[in-house]
């Protein structure tokens, strides 16, 4: 994944006059030469692999909705159909597991 920097307009810097918005600018030593105000520069960054992956897990959490439909719809139709059946003891260790994590 490469990112790139849009290139940005910079005052002229060889003309002498201070920016409008920098009163106190100093002005270019006596002899230098101003760098190519016509010359657009642009920086690129790379992410490493584990950057990488970190953003697309992000973005992939961020757009999931927390709710696995697939099987949200699987149950609903056992519902319906009068097939769907859970073991008591699953049950109480389902109600252990989520006692234990808010406690």
């Amino acid at each position: 994944m490469t990112n790139t920097i849009t290139p940005v307009s910079l005052p002229e810097l060889g003309s002498g006059a201070a920016p409008a918005n920098a009163p106190n600018a100093p002005a270019p030593p006596a002899g230098s030469q101003a760098p190519d105000a016509g010359v657009a520069t642009s920086e690129a960054v790379t992410l490493s692999a584990a950057a990488q992956t970190s953003t697309q897990l992000l973005s992939a959490a961020r757009a999931a909705s927390g709710i696995d439909q697939a099987q949200v719809a699987q149950i609903r139709s056992a519902l319906q159909a009068g097939t769907y059946n859970v073991a008591p003891e699953d049950l109480a260790q389902a109600i252990a597991t989520v006692l234990k994590e808010t406690s």
